[in-house]
């Protein structure tokens, strides 16, 4: 016989009422809408919408669903003119009986109407109900559920982007090739296990080993793509450098459109760091302005200069900035600090201003063995700056594209990196000569891990974690 084990199971029950919550900001706006959702939709609905000063009942509201009526919320007094559209389940977002109100924007009329829901029987909605009951019936999975919190709060392009993938089943995806390859070594050990006295054949160990090595090299994959995902989700650090008055802070306004660094012919003006959030081709970048770097006795531009080569040497992109005008100083500073220059674009400015024993070959000769890009330019003029900027969209793009990344909870890491040791551990048992009996169990501590990322194995405990990251309206 077959030897049964016990690896999914449910503990959450649905709570039969019915919610009802704003959905929308509570900020003044052309719309603002309520939810409700449960199984006196109907009956609360017909209680306070009319049309024409006749009540809408039940059965007019059911002969049209997913369509919107126009009608008036409240009755026998109106509150609004609104556009309702019932939901007939399971052909909801909930997956139950439900109803959207569409009123005017206005925060006091939203709590107005909210009233009259519970004052004919809703209660207030939990925050993320609506999506916790859409996962209990079904429509989402857990990690789905998830996406759709990541999708509401991303920061930038590239975070919805990442959030997007996941509402459209990345995780899902990735968890089921995952359980169906646990599946069938889990089978074949258990046939093994059942049937080893039988005239039948196995495959053999090293390919058994062999399997579970491939597991276990997709999830490591996939925690090194989380990894960068996250790295780049708390921002990109670009970081300008160089010496006093070469027009650090002049490129720092004008790649944020806006004058945001103190701009001065003094040298010196910047004496500690400023720092900006801004986003390039989607993706969020800290763009930091640095103190000039030179020698000086002064206490506090010491401390300013330390800082920003703190800044300099944590960041991603290094914007070395060097004077056009002023040859023998931008020479000194290169020879002194070409070292800390590899994978830097170095940026000659005042261009407009050039010196004229200004010699580019010089340079070079320095950097020959530095990984850097050049280019000259004119903050002034504005003279190739596009070309810098283009380059600078281009190589961020050249790194990061989010279809080889994926966005992961902090719960999900965790439970990959469960199954990775139980994975590692079924393979020291392989490698120990332990039978098949033992290590099966490890197997199936994967196959709880795998359940605990989707939710086919779910606790309240984990749920209301989940959950409790939504606005209260989803």
């Amino acid at each position: 016989m077959w030897t049964k084990r016990k690896i999914f199971q449910t503990t959450i029950s649905l709570k039969n009422d019915t919610i009802a919550a704003i959905s929308t900001p509570l900020l003044s706006g052309a719309i603002g809408i309520i939810r409700l959702s449960g199984p006196d939709t109907l009956s609360i609905s017909e209680k306070i919408l009319s049309k024409n000063s006749i009540p809408l009942t039940k059965d007019k509201i059911s002969q049209s669903p997913r369509s919107a009526i126009y009608c008036d919320l409240g009755y026998p007094i109106p509150i609004d003119k609104i556009i309702y559209t019932y939901f007939k389940s399971p052909f909801s977002y909930t997956g139950e009986e439900m109803a959207e109100f569409s009123l005017h924007g206005n925060p006091i009329l939203l709590r107005e109407a909210l009233e009259l829901l519970f004052k004919e029987g809703a209660r207030p909605a939990e925050r993320g109900e609506f999506t916790k009951r859409a996962y209990l019936n079904g429509k989402v999975d857990l990690t789905q559920a998830e996406a759709i919190a990541q999708m509401i709060r991303a920061r930038s392009r590239f975070e919805l982007e990442l959030a997007q993938k996941n509402n459209f089943g990345e995780i899902h995806r990735l968890t089921s090739k995952l359980r169906s390859e646990l599946i069938n070594l889990k089978s074949e050990c258990e046939a093994e296990i059942d049937f080893s006295t039988e005239d039948l054949t196995f495959e053999s160990l090293s390919e058994r080993v062999e399997r579970i090595k491939n597991v276990i090299s997709l999830c490591k994959t996939t925690l090194q793509r989380s990894d960068r995902a996250e790295s780049l989700i708390e921002s990109t650090k670009i970081v300008i450098y160089g010496e006093p008055n070469t027009g650090k802070s002049s490129l720092m306004n004008l790649l944020l459109g806006k004058d945001r660094a103190i701009v001065s012919d003094t040298p010196g003006t910047t004496r500690d760091f400023l720092s900006e959030e801004i986003q390039i081709s989607g993706i969020p970048i800290k763009l930091v302005d640095t103190a000039g770097i030179r020698s000086t006795d002064d206490t506090v531009e010491k401390l300013g200069i330390e800082k920003s080569k703190s800044e300099y040497d944590s960041a991603n992109i290094k914007i070395i900035v060097i004077d056009a005008s002023n040859y023998k100083d931008s020479l000194n500073f290169i020879k002194t600090h070409f070292k800390d220059f590899k994978n830097s674009i170095i940026l000659a400015n005042k261009i407009d201003m050039v010196s004229s024993d200004w010699d580019q070959k010089e340079f070079n000769k320095i950097l020959d063995n530095q990984e850097r890009s050049y280019f000259e330019i004119s903050c002034k003029y504005k003279d190739g700056i596009e070309e810098f900027i283009n380059y600078l969209y281009e190589r961020i793009n050249r790194t990061e594209n989010p279809e080889n990344l994926i966005l992961l909870e902090a719960r999900n890491k965790y439970h990959f990196g469960k199954i990775l040791i139980s994975l590692e551990t079924t393979l020291h048992l392989i490698d120990n000569n332990s039978p098949a009996e033992i290590y099966v169990n490890e197997i199936d501590e994967a196959l709880v891990s795998i359940g605990l990322i989707n939710g086919k194995i779910d606790t309240e405990e984990i749920l209301g974690r989940v959950f409790s990251k939504f606005c209260v309206g989803k």
